[in-house]
Parts: structure tokens; C-alpha cells; sequence
């Protein structure tokens, strides 16, 4: 009866009719906007299912790499140097997808006719003409974590350029940075007779002129 009173008033009053109209219609609007703002924030389907790719750290550009932003610029992504190394040092990196070599997975061979830069024919590798012009980086030695103090010496003999050498009166490995060229093979060796590598090579400084 209560009910049927209640539709009977609104029903002769007309302003209380519209205030019942109006208060529904902004709670309808209220509602409506809330499950706009939810939709329009959550996360697609192909957002959800796509993996996040995260780059490995460590890489190093190949032999004869012009500075990074030149390189970048020129690198058109064909995988020409990648399909060139005989010893599958060069990998395509994951963000970029330009050439990288991890020297703790596989070092640079440092092939004397260097076939990973007569395949690159936009010039983001760049002719040398001996082992010793390569600049991929330096290699830098953890004093903390080198064994040489307990008498390792492994990387010494295997550095292509004679840069490592060791000293017998301090009992520490020196790198010559004249003659580092980056290529890794110390940083490989360090990480396989270790448990932990002392040694990495980094990216040589981007030049200031």
C-alpha cells in the first residue's frame, strides 16, 4: 500500500518525479563512467601476453664497430656479420636486434681476415688491418675477486696480444690497455677456472671530439 502511495504521489507530482529521474539517471552516469576507467586502465590481451624481453649485460659490439650512435645509424639488422663468424661469437641481441658478442659465453677469435666486417656493407663495421687496431673494449680486473694471489694465472697465456701479463713479486694481473683489444678471451678463461670471473671486459670510452 506504502508502495502504491509512493507511485501515486510522484505520479501527481511532476518536480518530484524528475528529482526520482534525474537522481537515477546521475547514478546510471556514475556507474557507467566507473566501468569506463576500469576497461580503459586494465591491461589488453596482448599486454598480458606478451613477455617482457630483458637483455643479457656483458655485450660487446663485433670488431671494426664505429662509435655506438654511428653504429646504431648505420646497423641495418640484416645479420650479414652474424651468419659471416665462423665460430659463432656474434648474436643478434634481443632489444636492438643488432650484433653483440658476450665474451663470458664465447670471445672473439680475432679471425685474421675478420669475415664479420667484409660482410657488413653499410660501413657499421669498418675495415682494420692487423688484430691490433680492434678496440671492443678493455678489459678490467677485480682485484677482490682474482685468485692470482693463490697462483692462478690462466687468462696470461691466452691473451692473443700479450695485454695480460702477471706479476710474480705482487702476485697481481696487469692488463696493458695499449695492447687490450677487447676481445674477451680473458674474461672467458677467468670464468671457466673460477667461480666467479675477476675479469670483464667493458665498452672502450665514446670518444669527446
Amino acid at each position: 500500500m506504502a508502495e502504491s502511495d509512493s507511485s501515486e504521489n510522484t505520479a501527481s507530482d511532476p518536480a518530484l518525479g524528475r528529482r526520482t529521474f534525474f537522481r537515477h539517471s546521475m547514478v546510471s552516469i556514475g556507474a557507467t563512467v566507473q566501468e569506463f576507467v576500469k576497461h580503459r586502465d586494465a591491461p589488453s590481451s596482448e599486454e598480458i601476453q606478451k613477455p617482457k624481453i630483458v637483455e643479457k649485460p656483458g655485450w660487446l659490439r663485433p670488431p671494426g664497430a664505429v662509435q655506438e650512435d654511428l653504429f646504431l645509424e648505420r646497423c641495418t639488422r640484416c645479420g650479414d656479420c652474424i651468419d659471416a663468424c665462423p665460430h659463432d661469437a656474434i648474436e643478434q641481441l634481443l632489444i636492438q636486434e643488432t650484433p653483440g658478442i658476450f665474451p663470458s659465453e664465447t670471445p672473439c677469435q680475432l679471425c685474421e681476415d675478420f669475415p664479420c666486417i667484409h660482410a657488413c656493407e653499410t660501413e657499421a663495421l669498418v675495415p682494420i688491418k692487423n688484430l691490433y687496431e680492434v678496440r671492443m673494449g678493455i678489459a678490467k680486473v677485480s682485484r677482490n675477486v682474482c685468485t692470482a694471489g693463490n697462483g692462478c694465472n690462466a687468462c696470461v697465456p691466452k691473451c692473443p696480444t700479450g695485454a695480460i701479463s702477471m706479476d710474480f713479486g705482487a702476485f697481481l694481473v696487469a692488463v696493458d690497455e695499449n695492447l687490450c683489444v677487447g676481445c674477451g678471451f680473458c674474461q672467458y678463461i677467468c670464468g671457466t677456472v673460477n667461480d666467479r670471473a675477476a675479469i670483464r671486459v667493458v665498452p672502450p670510452v665514446k670518444s669527446t671530439t
